[in-house]
């Protein structure tokens, strides 16, 4: 828990856009995210990105297995 933010924490210090998209499933059937992290004030940049990332995928259209235990 405390180190969940490992992968976010110097991105955020350093005030760069990013932003985090679906791009797949692990082994155990839990999602996994792909992060883009972009120049100051490039928001525009990482935002098309993302978005030819999801028009090129379906990731983002699929759900993770939920099982009831």
């Amino acid at each position: 828990m405390y180190l969940s933010d490992i992968y976010t924490i110097s991105v955020n210090l350093a005030g760069l856009p990013a932003l985090s998209l679906p791009c797949g499933f692990d082994d155990d059937g839990m999602p996994i995210g792909m992060q883009i992290i972009g120049k100051p004030f490039d928001e525009a940049i990482i935002l098309r990105v993302a978005h030819a990332y999801e028009q090129s995928t379906e990731w983002h259209k699929k759900k993770p297995r939920i099982e009831n235990r």
